[in-house]
């Protein structure tokens, strides 16, 4: 392709005027096709100078460098959308693809940071399909760079494409990194060599290359450490420059160039924070010798004898320093902080921890559990944010108060002797006099009890003191003049709301003071915790509900306010809990609280659409508040379900919500959509839902089959609730099957298969005598599926029951759409095979369900006179194949019967269970438990690539029920069987030959089965008798009123 012409062209998609722009930009749409044209853009952004080029007009004038960065996005948007083969839109040309993979690691030599960057993402791209197949040589570019000693340039190009190819194997089973293992054999000991050199050089480059290479092996060790790369020498060294970076010092000129809140940011810090990436997850792993693998027995006690005690006193000095006010970055702190955490169950490093484990939670713990000034910032100018950041999980993940909260947990928890002299000091801290009052310390201090409030509600001694501390140092914070202190105060009411209040006063205040701040306070933080306040109080006290019974019209509707000015998703479930909780008394609010729910949500919703570009990632912020908002209509409804007044007023209202996520493919929020409309059809299907099923149906042809297994509840209810009205439509019964075909006639996982199988077999089964004119077009569907290589025994069970229940439905008419049904590329007739597939496997049946429609179906067949019946060849395997089936159905029948009664004593004894403490550790002791013993022997007893394929848990489509699962209206199974023996008995030779398979064992097993019937049918026939009033004995005669014994 023209170097100059497609460079005109880029140039035009930098023009200032919109029309010129637009142009170049359809003209680029139409090149891209073009043979050479990725080639050519590469060859573009490796021009060197930064000379000025002009535009024909002469109108405007571009820089190289903003050329050369517009072919770098082309190059990567090309390279993302069109690399792999895919059947729906074009592919790169494979001479193309050679060049560009020939020439990579020289592109990225070349390049500009900026453009590197955008490399990296197709090398990303490029290593997923290519690598090892298509690009093997790549490795051996990548060994020769790195052995350039004069290129510290190429050092780093060849490290980023290095990590791209590792980060492509990172979740990978050890099996199939083998390739990988073997092909960096070569180039560990380089790269150990070059990060080993590098260690004096601080210099930004140095650093960064440092960095790359520190990346590299944590990609590689993250999960599992491969032993053939890093052998006892090569940890060692591993270990010892760890240990180097993290003592290294930050070049005072750092602190000058950068501000502090772009230092976390500096090639410095981040050095540091992949250091202790690998520190602690080898540590995680490998640190406490009696729980690892015996393939890293030697490597656990080395690290834990011989690194991880000067690991240990390094970062303590790290962490010591600060306290005079050196800075660590909030990442490296962290990651120091969960390294401390882990020495505490560790008895070496405990020994060494132990000594100064006081100073470090009153230095430095405490310092970030307190309110500081970035809090208060934040809390004054922005409080939505102050509390989106609060509430983030991925925030907790990566924030030093997270860690120093994990780190005083887990010490005061496995520990001895450090919880009380700790609490000592915090009652000295709580007891400061007025002069040295300060509300910041308060805060802390009451973070630092929220932190332990789990133990201390544990331990007797503790708990007996909790009710005074909470009135005489919390109380008072609910009316403090410190927003921040009064949403301490409610934070710290949620955590120790379990306490057994001896004044039920007390418990009162507690209770009045936090409502108060939920209703009245102008601060939305204070507000949001007082509401967890309320939640923490309704759950641990019951007498709270009687509290909060007046109020609860005023608290839902503030809560619905809140909720909708904070976009908080965890605010949800304090409603969620309200609406439990009061689900008798719910129904007088309902209607108009699920008017105000769907406003919030539409409300969220449209905000979301407006704010597309979601560079802040307020929009997943958003969504999460949308489906608790979701979630929590979802339990109204449940609540209100069977008041047959008020559903339809809320299907109504809920009707514009459903249609605008269907209509408008809000994927988002499918499950929670579907899940609503489930619900709403569980009793009935008003004229609105029909009309809902024809929007679900178009939701499922646009937007795919991902989530159809998420629509599978909605679409059992529509089959099954109002079969009348279903069947009186064709448009219905054609949507179901047309949405269970195409899942079938789609490769994918067979996840989706199931339940369209089982949706199929519900439709046969409810339906008995109605659907005679699609009968045979369901059977084709499970008939096809079984003529098709089958990875599981799940799903071939599941395609025989639908043609099981075919021939319960109809016997004759099944049989005869099973005779004219033709395998593909044979004459083999299908009847035969189906039975020969049937008859080879009873196990392949799990489920009651399952061995219930096999056993009716096959009586079904056997007792039609006009029935054909073509497995006379296999006469001899019918009455073992039942007898399997029913001595299983026996024992799962028991088994059931035993779960349910388990159930209920543990529902009894669950109210009467206390608290288990959790013992602490002695300090010579490491954490060690049953649950740790039996990972092991599994993790020793597992075979690479033996896997578990093949066995799912199908226990969730049990729970769509047809008519043969109502035990007091369908056939009972064991009597049916009964009734088959007679059936032949009465039969002549050609029936008896069923029977010429018996044997002792055989025999004995029916007739335990026969007694089993008798039992079951006596029973139920003394069930219905009890229903209907119990027995009643009549007698006619008078008894005499005197008796004569003359």
């Amino acid at each position: 392709m023209n170097i100059d012409h497609l460079q005109n062209i880029l140039l035009g998609t930098l023009a200032p005027d919109p029309a010129v722009r637009k142009a170049a930009e359809l003209e680029l749409n139409k090149v891209q096709q073009t043979p050479g044209y990725v080639v050519t853009l590469l060859k573009i952004m490796l021009d060197e100078g930064n000379g000025v080029l002009t535009i024909d007009t002469g109108s405007w004038k571009c820089d190289k460098t903003s050329l050369k960065s517009q072919a770098a996005v082309q190059f990567k948007n090309i390279i993302m959308k069109h690399w792999k083969v895919r059947d729906d839109v074009f592919t790169i040309q494979e001479q193309d693809k050679s060049i560009i993979r020939d020439n990579f690691l020289e592109c990225m030599v070349k390049s500009s940071s900026l453009v590197r960057r955008m490399l990296c993402v197709c090398a990303d791209v490029i290593s997923r399909e290519d690598y090892p197949f298509n690009w093997a040589g790549i490795m051996d570019k990548v060994h020769n760079a790195l052995l350039q000693d004069t290129n510290p340039a190429g050092w780093l190009a060849a490290l980023l494409l290095l990590h791209q190819i590792v980060k492509k194997y990172e979740y990978k089973k050890i099996e199939d990194r083998d390739g990988l293992n073997n092909a960096l054999k070569p180039l560990m000991p380089v790269l150990f060599t070059r990060i080993s050199q590098l260690h004096a050089d601080n210099s930004e480059n140095s650093v960064h290359i440092q960095k790359m290479i520190l990346k590299i092996i944590f990609r590689l060790i993250q999960f599992r450490m491969p032993v053939e790369l890093f052998p006892e020498e090569t940890f060692s060294k591993l270990i010892v420059i760890l240990q180097q970076i993290m003592s290294r010092p930050i070049p005072q000129e750092v602190s000058q160039k950068y501000a502090v809140d772009e230092l976390p940011m500096c090639m410095w810090w981040k050095v540091k924070k992949w250091a202790m990436h690998l520190l602690t997850r080898i540590f995680e792993r490998y640190g406490n010798t009696t729980s690892i693998a015996k393939e890293y027995k030697a490597m656990g006690v080395f690290f834990s004898s011989q690194c991880a005690v000067p690991i240990l006193n390094t970062l303590v000095q790290l962490l010591a320093d600060t306290t005079k006010g050196t800075y660590i970055s909030p990442r490296v702190q962290q990651k120091i902080l969960n390294y401390l955490k882990q020495s505490v169950t560790v008895s070496v490093t405990w020994k060494v921890l132990k000594t100064s484990i006081l100073e470090i939670i009153q230095g430095i713990v405490f310092p970030l559990l307190c309110h500081t000034d970035s809090d208060e910032e934040l809390w004054n100018e922005d409080p939505y944010e102050y509390i989106r950041m609060k509430y983030d999980i991925f925030e907790d993940y990566v924030s030093p108060i997270t860690a120093a909260l994990d780190l005083l947990e887990e010490v005061c928890t496995k520990r001895k002797n450090v919880l009380d002299p700790l609490l000592v000091w915090v009652a000295k801290v709580l007891a400061m006099p007025p002069e040295q009052y300060n509300p910041r310390i308060k805060d802390g201090a009451l973070h630092l009890l929220g932190a332990v409030s789990e133990k201390l509600l544990r331990k007797a001694a503790y708990a007996s003191q909790l009710e005074h501390m909470l009135v005489a140092h919390v109380f008072g914070d609910l009316v403090s003049a410190s927003g921040f202190l009064r949403a301490r105060a409610c934070w710290t009411v949620q955590k120790f709301a379990g306490v057994k209040f001896s004044n039920r006063d007390n418990l009162k205040k507690a209770f009045e003071g936090v409502k108060n701040l939920l209703l009245n306070d102008k601060q939305l933080p204070v507000e949001v915790e007082a509401a967890f306040a309320i939640q923490g109080l309704l759950q641990k006290n019951p007498i709270v509900k009687d509290l909060l019974s007046p109020h609860v019209g005023n608290v839902i509707q503030q809560l619905l306010v809140v909720i909708k000015e904070t976009e908080n998703e965890e605010l949800t479930s304090v409603m969620q809990e309200i609406i439990e909780v009061y689900s008798d008394d719910i129904h007088m609010v309902a209607v108009p609280l699920v008017t105000e729910l769907v406003k919030t949500f539409l409300y969220m919703l449209e905000e979301a659409v407006a704010n597309e570009e979601d560079e802040d990632g307020v929009n997943s912020y958003k969504t999460m508040t949308a489906m608790g908002i979701l979630s929590t209509i979802q339990n109204l409804l449940s609540a209100v379900s069977q008041n047959e007044k008020l559903m339809p007023k809320i299907e109504s209202i809920l009707a514009e919500l459903v249609s605008t996520v269907l209509k408008g493919g809000v994927v988002d929020y499918y499950d929670e959509i579907f899940q609503i409309i489930q619900i709403i059809t569980a009793l009935r299907v008003s004229s609105t839902m029909w009309n809902v099923l024809f929007q679900i149906y178009e939701a499922f042809n646009r937007d795919g089959l991902a989530y159809f297994t998420d629509m599978m509840g909605c679409l059992h209810n529509y089959a099954t609730v109002d079969t009348d009205e279903f069947l009186s439509n064709p448009q219905y019964v054609e949507i179901i099957y047309n949405i269970c075909k195409a899942v079938l006639n789609k490769e994918e996982s067979e996840d989706p298969q199931y339940n369209a199988l089982k949706l199929i077999e519900v439709m046969i089964i409810d339906h008995k005598g109605r659907i005679d004119n699609m009968l045979h077009m369901f059977m084709a569907l499970a008939l096809d599926k079984l003529s098709q290589p089958l990875q599981t025994q799940e799903l071939k069970a599941t395609a025989l029951l639908v043609v099981l229940a075919a021939i319960w439905y109809n016997p004759v008419l099944a049989m005869y759409h099973l005779s004219k049904y033709k395998l593909p590329k044979t004459k083999e007739p299908v009847d035969k095979q189906f039975f020969t597939v049937l008859f080879s496997d009873a196990n392949v049946f799990m489920g009651i369900h399952d061995k219930k429609v096999a056993v009716l179906s096959l009586c079904n067949l056997i007792m039609n006179p006009d029935a054909p019946k073509p497995f006379e060849h296999m006469a001899d395997k019918l009455i073992p194949f039942f007898v399997h089936l029913l001595k299983n159905l026996r024992i799962s029948y028991q088994l059931r019967k035993e779960e349910d009664n388990s159930n209920d004593d543990d529902g009894e004894d669950d109210e009467d269970e206390e608290e288990v403490e959790e013992e602490e550790l002695e300090s010579e002791d490491d954490e060690w438990g049953d649950e740790d013993n039996e990972y092991l022997a599994k993790l020793e007893a597992y075979t690479p690539g033996s896997g578990m394929q093949g066995v799912f848990d199908l226990d969730h489509l049990e729970c769509f029920d047809t008519v043969l699962d109502d035990e007091d209206t369908s056939p009972c199974e064991f009597d049916t069987f009964k009734k088959l023996l007679m059936f032949i008995s009465e039969r002549g030779d050609s029936a008896k030959v069923l029977m010429k398979c018996l044997n002792p064992e055989i025999e004995k097993d029916i007739k335990q089965l026969i007694e089993y019937a008798d039992k079951e049918s006596a029973r139920k026939r003394s069930e219905q008798i009890e229903e209907e009033g119990g027995y009643n004995f009549t007698n006619s005669t008078q008894v005499p009123s005197q008796f004569n014994f003359g």
